[in-house]
């Protein structure tokens, strides 16, 4: 007689890194004497059985996915999210590049003078419309891209790049590094 496997996976909530695999062989003929204890495994709805097949039918919708939710983002928002990136870096650059502080004592929305790093980004935004459509006021408010935190993230990316190039640059070859002489106001260095 033909034996037939019957596998279940079930996975606890309590076992978070635990599997649980329970494979039976029966033979064909006895399906129909052990049915009752079928019945009695699969229980009521809240049963260990129900809530394996309940919790296998939601693996196996891929709608309920999180792949689908990264997916469902429309081009549109990427766009926006781009430009404001692109907006945040380029001022990063150009005060990295011209050696100047990125923030300002108070940078609410009603100082008249909010930071480098604020008041050049509105520069940007009053000479360009395509980053004015997404930038600042017509950004969301958790993806804004001027937090202090993602300015040093920005900073750290560029400094980090600008290390590999000159790396790549010298190669295996001899650098020196000059530090110049300073003298505090006892006139001694």
């Amino acid at each position: 007689m033909p034996l037939i496997a019957y596998v279940v996976i079930y996975i606890d909530q309590m076992w978070v890194n635990n599997l649980v695999v329970i494979v039976s062989l029966r033979k064909d003929s006895q399906i129909g004497k052990k049915k009752d204890r079928f019945d009695v495994h699969v229980g009521g709805p809240n049963s260990a059985h129900n809530l394996s097949w309940s919790k296998c039918q939601s693996l196996l919708n891929q709608n309920q996915h999180i792949e689908v939710a990264f997916f469902k983002q429309s081009q549109k928002m990427k766009a926006e999210y781009r430009t404001r990136l692109l907006a945040s870096i380029d001022c990063a650059r150009f005060l990295l590049h011209q050696g100047l502080a990125f923030r300002g004592h108070d940078e609410s929305d009603t100082s008249e003078n909010q930071g480098n790093f604020l008041e050049l980004l509105h520069f940007l935004t009053g000479h360009n419309d395509d980053i004015k459509k997404v930038v600042l006021e017509n950004a969301p408010k958790n993806l804004k891209l001027i937090a202090p935190d993602i300015q040093k993230d920005i900073s750290n990316v560029l400094a980090s790049e600008t290390t590999i190039i000159i790396v790549n640059d010298i190669g295996h070859g001899l650098f020196a590094i000059l530090c110049d002489e300073s003298r505090d106001a006892s006139t001694k260095e």
